[in-house]
Parts: C-alpha cells; sequence; structure tokens
C-alpha cells in the first residue's frame, strides 16, 4: 500500500471500474457514480474490487507525444525519460501510468479493457 497511498491522489479525476475518481480522504476514496452519486471505498479495495483505468506512456498517439515534447520532455542515456513540471501534469492529465500502478495490480491497462469491450 506504500506505493499507492504515494501517488494515488495524483489520478484524481481518472475513470475507474465503478465511476469516477473525485477525492481522497485518510484512507477513503469518493467516487462519483454514472448516476451522479459520491459512494465511498476504502483505499484497501483498490486492486481487489476498485481499479483505476490507466494507460501506458508507450500507448499515446501522435497527436499527444507531440504535445508532450511540447510540454517538455527529454530522452537521456543511460536514465531514460526526464519530464518538465508540465509534462509530468500533461500525462497526469492522460491518466498515464507514471508509477508501475497497473503492474502491482492497482490499476487496469485502459487499452485492453477496450479491447476487451470490442
Amino acid at each position: 500500500m506504500d506505493q499507492l497511498g504515494k501517488y494515488l491522489h495524483l489520478y484524481i479525476g481518472c475513470n475507474t471500474n465503478k465511476g469516477i475518481f473525485t477525492g481522497i480522504r485518510e484512507d477513503i476514496l469518493f467516487i462519483q457514480t454514472d448516476a451522479k452519486l459520491t459512494e465511498e471505498y476504502d483505499i484497501r479495495n483498490v486492486g481487489n474490487t476498485l481499479f483505476l483505468y490507466l494507460r501506458k506512456l508507450s500507448d499515446l498517439t501522435d497527436e499527444q507525444s507531440k504535445q508532450l515534447i511540447k510540454e517538455g520532455l527529454s530522452i537521456g542515456r543511460p536514465h531514460g525519460y526526464t519530464f518538465s513540471n508540465y509534462g509530468f501534469l500533461y500525462l497526469l492529465s492522460l491518466g498515464v501510468d507514471l508509477f508501475g500502478l497497473i503492474n502491482a495490480g492497482f490499476a487496469k491497462d485502459i487499452k485492453i479493457i477496450k479491447e476487451k469491450d470490442h
């Protein structure tokens, strides 16, 4: 849960399997349902019955990649990517998994979910 507690608040506004993640207070998450009701979920449910819907960095469209470069992206060796503050915020606004939450089981890859729906 340590990894999740450090980063979860950065994803307020993203979609989940229960609705839109609208807030967090201590160990309680607030999710707005399709019916515009706000439901509360214990943080321990994340990865069990509640999942964030995020996307991988590699799934950006060409247009989003171009915008990211404008916002501030540097690719360097040997340490990989570096983002400006604006680039970082842009990626969060797109719901990009920047902290390995998909691999840790706290989030679902939105691309895979969309493929299953079709």
